[in-house]
């Protein structure tokens, strides 16, 4: 199965089963689903969230409850650029109603070099991930397939987006929490 294949699949499942939310439908995105909240609430939860001062994160839709989570316990964000790719703002000490739109990063980011900026936590979306830690992005844009960073990465997931093993991946993950449980590969 291709990447494209495994991306539709899974995009296909969530639009027919009704478990995608907005953006809709789920095709082209990370898709936020049903019960991301809820996953959100216990990735929240962990030691890894918990002790990250400094977390480098997406700005997909599934996501916005984890940004809104770590702004209001005092964390700095590192964003990518809404406008320049590969470039990245940092953010820390706002309302994280002001990140309600992608292009406010922008306007209360201020740049920062990835490589010379220490990140306790990386928190990216998913198409689909696997029980052993592989990971599938909607392929383009953040995160990057070039980005490394020496800190754990984090996913959430609906269930219909977890495979046992995928029969192909573009990274792995440490962490995956879904609405049920918490996946520690």
């Amino acid at each position: 199965m291709s990447l494209g294949a495994l991306r539709e699949e899974v995009w296909n499942a969530l639009s027919q089963y009704g478990l995608a939310l907005h953006p809709t439908p789920p095709h082209g995105h990370h898709p936020n689903f049903k019960g991301a909240r809820r996953a959100a609430e216990r990735l929240v939860a962990t030691a890894e969230f918990q002790g990250a001062r400094t977390i480098l994160v997406g700005m997909d839709a599934v996501l916005k409850p984890l940004r809104e989570a770590a702004l209001r316990a005092g964390k700095a964000l590192i964003l990518p650029h809404p406008d320049r790719a590969g470039a990245f703002l940092k953010v820390e000490g706002l309302d994280p109603r002001k990140l309600f739109r992608v292009r406010e990063v922008s306007r209360h980011g201020e740049p920062v070099d990835l490589k010379a900026h220490g990140v306790d936590l990386v928190l990216i979306g998913a198409v689909a991930v696997d029980e052993e830690g592989g990971w599938v992005g909607k392929g383009y844009g953040f995160p990057q397939a070039w980005l490394e960073v020496e800190a754990p990465f984090a996913t959430l997931a609906h269930p219909v987006m977890i495979y046992p093993r995928l029969p192909v991946r573009e990274r792995t993950v440490q962490l995956i929490a879904t609405p049920q449980r918490l996946i520690r590969p």
